[in-house]
């Protein structure tokens, strides 16, 4: 699958800088920077089966994060040039001519600028600290010692390269604030290796609960050949 990798990335971009170029004004801002953007990203995108093969840090971890940067910017790039295209192939086929001339040439600048502020908002939300959800569980027959139970669940972490220890003290701070009975981490904590990934996951270490903090794996532990954790 890797090595085919290479090649359908190479399909993707060249279908977007066909479906986009042609219709931006050449030697223009938007021309350049998004003939640019697709130049980048063909490099970028492929990154990280190269990333996975590489033991020396932090050289894998700035090869992950420019690959899933690209990969996720890019990826708002096709869909909305994918969106444009059916909206071409619409207005067409009713003879709207005026709203497929709009489409043809503002769409093209539009699209580059909708996937760029998409992928930057997602990554600052992608930084932000996970937000808390309160939800009442009614369980028919519980026990009155158990009414009021909480449980504090942290599911997905993904600790890898781009979740590090900064990010996993703010949530382990929030979670010891909630002063939960019991915390339940269920599974996908890691994206990697014990080697790679013990000083990021240590702060973990400090969740308390009246009852005890317990984990169970997901498949990213056995994925990432880190079941040992």
């Amino acid at each position: 699958m890797f090595r085919r990798l290479p090649y359908i990335v190479l399909l993707l971009h060249v279908y977007v800088g066909w479906r986009l170029l042609p219709d931006l004004r050449p030697f223009s801002l938007a021309f350049g920077a998004t003939a640019a953007w697709l130049a980048i990203s063909l490099i970028a995108t492929p990154l990280w089966p190269i990333a996975r093969r590489t033991r020396r840090q932090p050289l894998k971890d700035r090869l992950t994060i420019a690959s899933m940067v690209a990969i996720g910017a890019f990826s708002s790039l096709f869909v909305l040039t994918l969106a444009r295209d059916a909206a071409l192939l619409a207005a067409a086929a009713i003879g709207a001519a005026m709203l497929e001339a709009i489409l043809r040439d503002d769409g093209a600048l539009a699209i580059p600028i909708l996937a760029a502020l998409v992928t930057i908002a997602g990554f600052v939300n992608a930084r932000r600290r996970a937000r808390i959800r309160r939800v009442d569980v009614p369980i028919a027959g519980l026990p009155a010692a158990l009414h009021g139970f909480s449980i504090a669940q942290l599911s997905d972490l993904h600790i890898g390269p781009t979740i590090r220890r900064r990010y996993i003290e703010r949530i382990v701070d929030a979670v010891n604030a909630l002063g939960a009975d019991m915390i339940a981490v269920t599974g996908d904590l890691v994206d990697g290796s014990v080697r790679d990934l013990a000083r990021h996951t240590e702060p973990l270490s400090r969740l308390t609960a009246r009852h005890g903090a317990f984990f169970v794996t997901g498949n990213h532990e056995y994925y990432s050949g880190a079941a040992a954790w």
